[in-house]
């Protein structure tokens, strides 16, 4: 009788090892199964996004920073791959929207160089994210051409940014730099290091970053 009673017990016992066992390696499947169901999308969040560009004044190449306060973005709808987001987006940026901390500098521009250029719009799309060179190329159209723009980019999860330099010469902006500089040839004339000649660069950086969406479930 002992000895059954001995075996019943390490019976039981065995019995509720295995079934505590079958029990953690069924919730860690689950855990598992949970963790591969989780899908994440991206979308465009214009409140978190930001246009900059640095225009260059004086012989000496002096820069003169702004932003952009309106940037109509499209095609950033919800998407589950943030290369691909990036890669369907185009927008347009209206020239009044230029801000420069100076309301007068701001009014300059619009009239003397845009206006001299006949764009109250700049638009553009991106064309391509290359992952393997870090490169981005995007089409911009003003004065009613479109030119390609090759610059940097960075795209960690959420986090975009691009970063390049152009000539608005390339977009024959000529008679927009050359009245500009005329309006403030004072101001662009560097009297302090000597300088007798005003100058206005047609070179200008332009830098944008974004920080999309996220939602997983």
């Amino acid at each position: 009788m002992r000895k059954n009673t001995k075996f019943l017990f390490v019976a039981l016992a065995g019995l509720m090892m295995s079934s505590c066992a079958g029990e953690t390696e069924t919730t860690d499947t689950a855990k598992a199964e949970v963790e591969k169901t989780e899908t994440c999308s991206y979308a465009y969040d214009a409140a978190n996004s930001e246009l900059s560009f640095t225009a260059y004044k004086f012989l000496g190449k002096t820069g003169v920073s702004g932003t952009f306060t309106e940037i109509n973005v499209k095609g950033g709808e919800e998407n589950e791959d943030p290369h691909a987001l990036i890669e369907a987006l185009s927008f347009e940026i209206p020239i009044s929207s230029i801000h420069t901390k100076d309301e007068s500098r701001d009014g300059k521009i619009n009239e003397f160089f845009f206006g001299k250029i006949n764009t109250e719009v700049i638009s553009g799309e991106v064309i391509d994210l290359d992952d393997a060179t870090g490169k981005a190329t995007l089409a911009i159209t003003m004065n009613e051409i479109t030119k390609e723009v090759e610059g940097e980019y960075l795209l960690a999860d959420t986090e975009f940014s691009f970063d390049t330099e152009i000539n608005v010469l390339d977009w024959e902006a000529e008679a927009g730099i050359e009245a500009l500089n005329e309006e403030c040839k004072e101001l662009h004339t560097d009297f302090a290091n000597g300088d007798t000649e005003s100058k206005l660069w047609p070179d200008v950086s332009l830098s944008f970053s974004t920080k999309l969406e996220k939602v997983c479930e």
